[in-house]
C-alpha cells in the first residue's frame, strides 16, 4: 500500500469549524473521520481506505491544532494584507445592529457573516509605534481594547463589501471569531443591563432578578476559556 502523505493546515479556521459542526450527529468514529476530511482536504472515500494506525497519527496532529485554539479578543488585526478593526456597539448604526441581530439567532451557522459586520477595513489610524505580533498567516496589534478603539476609523458599512468580507473570513483563525463573539456578548449583556435599569415598564423586583442573572452571565464570560462557544470531540489520550 502506498505511503500516505498528509499536509495539515497551519491553523484551525472558521471554514474547518463549520465543516465539522455539520457532523455532530455522528458517532465518535464518524466524527473523527469527518474531522480528518475537514482539515486535510482528503475525501471521505480516501480516508476510509487508510489503515487505522495511519488515521490515528493524522488525528493526533489535528488534535494539536485544537489545543492551540484560544478565545482572546483582538480589536485590530491584519489578514491577507488588509488591516481590520472591530466596530464596538457604541459606534454601530441602526442598520448594522439590525443585520447583526438577525444573524445572532444562529451565531455558529452565521459566524463569518457576524465577523464581516463586527470587523471592517481600517481607513485611517494613529498606530504610530504600536507593537504588532505576527505569525506566518496573521498579524495583530497589541494593546487594550478601549485604547485601540480610539486609534482608528473604519470603512463605511454596506452590504456589498460585507458579502466580500464574509468569503475572506471563512479562512480566519477560529480563535479570532471566538474572541470577538465573547467580547461582543459581554458588551451586549452590559447594554442589556443598562437598558433594563432605565425601563419604565419593569418592576423593581423584576429588575433586581434580571440584573442578577445578567451579572452571573457576565461573570461566566469573564472566566470562560472559550469552550462555551464550541465543542470538540478530542479528548486526552488514554
Amino acid at each position: 500500500m502506498a505511503r500516505i502523505k498528509v499536509e495539515l493546515p497551519e491553523y484551525f479556521s472558521v471554514r474547518h469549524y463549520k465543516s465539522m459542526t455539520e457532523y455532530e450527529h455522528l458517532d465518535e468514529l464518524g466524527k473523527i473521520v469527518q474531522t480528518v476530511v475537514a482539515t486535510t482536504e482528503h475525501t471521505e472515500e480516501e480516508v476510509l481506505t487508510w489503515k487505522v494506525t495511519d488515521m490515528v497519527k493524522v488525528f493526533k496532529g489535528i488534535a494539536g491544532l485544537f489545543q492551540d485554539v484560544g478565545s482572546e479578543f483582538y480589536p485590530v488585526f491584519e489578514f491577507k494584507g488588509i488591516q481590520y478593526g472591530f466596530q464596538p456597539i457604541s459606534k454601530m448604526t441602526l442598520g448594522e445592529w439590525m443585520d447583526l441581530d438577525r444573524r445572532l439567532e444562529d451565531p455558529m451557522e452565521n459566524i463569518e457573516e457576524i465577523l464581516a459586520i463586527l470587523y471592517r477595513p481600517i481607513t485611517k489610524h494613529k498606530f504610530d509605534d504600536r507593537i504588532w505580533k505576527a505569525t506566518s498567516y496573521i498579524k495583530r496589534l497589541v494593546g487594550k481594547s478601549d485604547d485601540l478603539f480610539k486609534l482608528y476609523d473604519l470603512e463605511e458599512y454596506d452590504t456589498e463589501t460585507r458579502e466580500w468580507r464574509t468569503d475572506i473570513f471563512q479562512d480566519l483563525p477560529i480563535e479570532y471569531a471566538l474572541g470577538a463573539l465573547s467580547f461582543f456578548l459581554q458588551f451586549g449583556l452590559h447594554l442589556q443591563r443598562d437598558l433594563l435599569q432605565s425601563s419604565p415598564t419593569t418592576t423593581e423586583e423584576m429588575k433586581k432578578l434580571m440584573t442578577s442573572q445578567i451579572n452571573q452571565a457576565l461573570q461566566s464570560l469573564d472566566s470562560s476559556d472559550g469552550s462555551t462557544y464550541y465543542e470538540t470531540w478530542i479528548q486526552e489520550e488514554s
